[in-house]
């Protein structure tokens, strides 16, 4: 296993770093630890403007940025440690958090705090939110990141998202606030970003950690990646989805929305979000409806041979269809 630091707080320039480790480093196990000043960083299959209170986005200076990874928008300060975990994908597991996620839950252990993992990829602390996590399928290998919030700015967390009714509905809850905390509310003594790391580290290394770096080459190929995906327009909004059929349902593995535009009884465009957990791209779904007849047999025949956990999660095919079913 070896350890990267991306030496900045820039989201694009993270994010980016993250999927050039997953996508050139494949010689061993990679964990990075990193962090994101005043950001929003929303899933892959999002629409930012129903996800994102953009008035309060803007007066408040936030980066906007969305990821590779499925689930749900989080916002990021300098009070959050993200970490990655990257490495080979056993073509068995077809939900692997528990995997990445135990470890976590151990290391807080050590110092008395009882971090449990609940739902779809959360873990909690005192039946309170403390971290979110996504995953990513790319040529055998497995992106797993998540969130910490260590010492975060709650309020800004609520004034910034938008959490839809539906999602509230289903939690159980009140507001955004309900749901998360920091660390440092149930720590015995306050807790900076370092001794974190030095926790996550120290039980993921046994105390020997294994740095390892890029070389200038590297970091620009990394800096054009920032550039010239992550903070393009088309990448950031040019999935905000406007058509005729459109259809949301909440299930317990999450929200799908499906958008349709459709011409004669014919899909000529889809367009799929939601917060599901997917580990390979949604793009794929959306190709096979596309120029197929709009009715529940035409979409169940084209479904049908698509392995549907590894886009939807733990969302069922029945629940899916449900999705395409009017009325």
């Amino acid at each position: 296993m070896k350890y990267m630091k991306t030496g900045s707080t820039d989201p694009c320039y993270n994010l980016a770093f993250e999927e050039y480790v997953l996508k050139n480093c494949k010689d061993d196990d990679y964990v990075l630890l990193w962090q994101n000043d005043n950001t929003i960083v929303f899933g892959v299959n999002q629409n930012p403007l129903e996800e994102i209170n953009m008035d309060a986005a803007k007066e408040l200076g936030v980066n906007i940025v969305r990821r590779t990874t499925g689930g749900g928008a989080v916002y990021h300060d300098m009070g959050n440690l993200n970490f990655s975990y990257i490495t080979d994908w056993d073509d068995g597991e077809s939900s692997s958090y528990a995997r990445f996620l135990e470890p976590i839950t151990k290391a807080f252990a050590k110092i008395g705090l009882k971090v449990v993992m609940k739902g779809r990829n959360d873990l909690l602390l005192d039946g309170k939110k403390i971290s979110g996590s996504a995953q990513r399928l790319l040529d055998g290998r497995i992106l797993h990141h998540g969130t910490l919030l260590i010492d975060s700015d709650l309020g800004k967390i609520s004034n910034v998202l938008n959490v839809s009714e539906d999602k509230i509905k289903s939690k159980g809850i009140k507001s955004v606030r309900s749901r998360v905390t920091n660390i440092n509310a149930y720590a015995d003594h306050k807790l900076d970003i370092e001794d974190i790391k030095n926790l996550l580290l120290d039980n993921w290394f046994n105390g020997e950690v294994n740095e390892t770096f890029f070389e200038e080459a590297q970091l620009a190929e990394i800096r054009d990646l920032a550039d010239q995906k992550y903070r393009s327009w088309d990448w950031v909004y040019g999935r905000s989805p406007k058509f005729n059929y459109k259809n949301r349902m909440r299930f317990e593995g999450g929200s799908i929305e499906v958008n349709l535009e459709v011409e004669g009884g014919i899909i000529q465009q889809c367009i799929i979000i939601g917060d599901f957990l997917s580990l390979q791209s949604i793009e794929n779904v959306e190709k096979v409806l596309t120029g197929i007849p709009f009715d529940v047999r035409a979409v169940t025949q084209a479904l049908d041979p698509l392995p549907l956990e590894l886009y939807f999660g733990s969302i069922s095919r029945d629940e899916v269809l449900k999705c395409f079913q009017e009325g």
